[in-house]
């Protein structure tokens, strides 16, 4: 099973027995098999007919439509979801107890903060002439697992938030080194992203949310009711849960892309202060996210199949 990514003006899609067919301003381009894909990811002006939607849902195809001037998510289309009521009851129970949200809520902390330190230790391999600045965020974010390790008893959501946003603070402040002074990357920014980096960044977190929010879906949980992060109108909040652990893994894969010259800055552009990634830009990055993204699903899927263990023990428990 694969990803479709479609990334043209003026496209149709229509369902033809059992395939998607492709038409650009009314002329046939093509056809893709249903029993081929896993998810279709769309960006700009696509048009595409009810019948096809039925078709998708019918099938479990999840679909992914990203605005065309920027890199969130417009609409998602997740599938058929487990039909397991017991487990989102668990769900709701856990959520509205903080003495059950809290120990998960550590864990994801600290297994994102590890994620981070991994990754750093790995760049310095790499790099070891950012030595100083690399190991001065390293010394940090050692520092930040041993205190919630020795916390984990008498640990708060408030304490928690602070440990992993001084976490991030240290880890971007070593990451930051690693990209060429060019690209302007400075930080962290995302609305807009103002530099080739954070464009790529954005983009990547989106796609890796949606497969979060699709594991969510697929194991029979609310997306929108997390462990950690608070419940906010539209916001999948156990998807942003889930992909926590994993967005160092996404840094990395950034990184790489730019550091083996497979993006580089005259596929960016500027826009009144967003950076806009080009068409060949975007199909490079296409490319490179489902030649490396399928472990991460995985894990995705993991982690929401042991959730629900965990759900249903609480919910049978009441």
């Amino acid at each position: 099973m694969s990803c479709l990514y479609l990334d043209r003006k003026n496209l149709g899609l229509k369902l033809e027995g059992q395939a998607i067919v492709l038409y650009e301003n009314d002329t046939r381009k093509g056809s893709v098999p249903l029993h081929l894909l896993d998810r279709i990811v769309l960006r700009g002006n696509v048009q595409l007919d009810s019948r096809l939607l039925g078709a998708l849902t019918e099938r479990n195809i999840g679909l992914l439509a990203l605005s065309g001037r920027n890199t969130e998510a417009i609409a998602m289309l997740a599938g058929r979801s487990h039909s397991d009521s017991a487990r989102r009851l668990g769900q709701y129970c856990t959520c509205l107890n903080k003495d059950l949200r809290t120990p998960l809520a550590r864990w994801l902390v600290l297994v994102k903060v590890r994620s981070q330190l991994r990754f750093l230790k790995q760049a310095m391999a790499r790099r070891p002439d950012l030595r100083f600045p690399l190991s001065g965020a390293m010394q940090t974010l050692s520092g930040i697992i041993s205190q919630l390790r020795e916390d984990q008893f008498a640990i708060s959501m408030d304490s928690l938030r602070g440990y992993e946003g001084a976490a991030a603070s240290a880890y971007f402040s070593g990451f930051v080194h690693l990209f060429a002074p060019a690209l302007h990357f400075t930080g962290r920014y995302k609305r807009p992203p103002p530099d080739p980096v954070n464009a790529c960044l954005s983009l990547g977190y989106t796609l890796l949310h949606y497969d979060a929010v699709r594991a969510c879906h697929i194991v029979g949980l609310d997306s929108t009711l997390g462990f950690y992060h608070d419940i906010s109108f539209g916001r999948e909040s156990l998807a942003c849960d889930l992909m926590e652990p994993l967005r160092a893994q996404m840094d990395g894969w950034v990184w790489q892309l730019f550091r083996e010259r497979e993006l580089r800055a005259e596929y960016f552009s500027n826009d009144n202060g967003r950076c806009l990634m080009n068409k060949t830009g975007r199909q490079r990055f296409y490319a490179f996210y489902e030649a490396h993204a399928a472990p991460a699903r995985r894990l995705l899927r993991r982690y929401g199949h042991a959730l629900c263990k965990r759900y249903l023990l609480t919910y049978e428990a009441r």
